[in-house]
């Protein structure tokens, strides 16, 4: 987990060459999964979201290993923030692990579905961009849990909000721990 401020030429110029940058370190272990363009922060300039699967997963263990990366600028700079713990890249016994990254002014969900049929867990991690202390913020954590009842399938849907887990930076965020703060 790290933060980085880049300066140099102009925005778009400056904003390709830190993507492609961060596309080319990335690239030994990971392929690049899903790449959103964005304004999070409202400023009028472009930010992006990068994320990553990665290319050897070790199938003994469950595995938090799928970097997602926020280009994000700030006045004539960007501020290069990831995370490696909030997706799962491995889930022993679970024949289906699926991602997906929706954006949406400045919030984005990082949607992961695990398994498939009638037995299926799909958890929404929402992030917003906090005007006040200028940090991408955890905004929502949701799980909805899908199971075979008598004879259709049953859903149970939770939903947390910072009043349940309180102040969470994205470059903070672990989905192991939140689990057991959202109970």
């Amino acid at each position: 987990l790290f933060s980085t401020v880049y300066s140099c030429q102009s925005s778009d110029l400056k904003l390709k060459k830190i993507s492609e940058n961060t596309k080319k370190s990335m690239q030994k272990n990971y392929t690049l999964q899903t790449e959103k363009i964005c304004d999070l922060n409202n400023d009028q300039k472009k930010d992006i979201i990068l994320v990553f699967n990665t290319k050897n997963i070790d199938k003994e263990m469950e595995s938090l290993d799928t970097p997602v990366v926020i280009l994000l600028s700030t006045n004539n700079d960007y501020i290069k923030i990831e995370n490696s713990n909030i997706l799962y890249s491995y889930i022993p016994n679970n024949s289906v692990l699926d991602n997906n990254l929706v954006v949406k002014n400045e919030f984005f969900t990082l949607e992961q579905v695990e398994g498939e049929g009638n037995n299926k867990k799909k958890t929404y991690i929402t992030f917003k961009f906090d005007k006040n202390s200028r940090q991408v913020l955890l905004s929502k954590y949701g799980v909805e849990t899908s199971f075979p009842d008598l004879k259709k399938t049953a859903t149970k849907t939770q939903i947390f909000s910072p009043k349940d887990f309180g102040k969470i930076r994205f470059q903070d965020f672990n989905a192991e721990s939140i689990s057991s703060v959202v109970k």
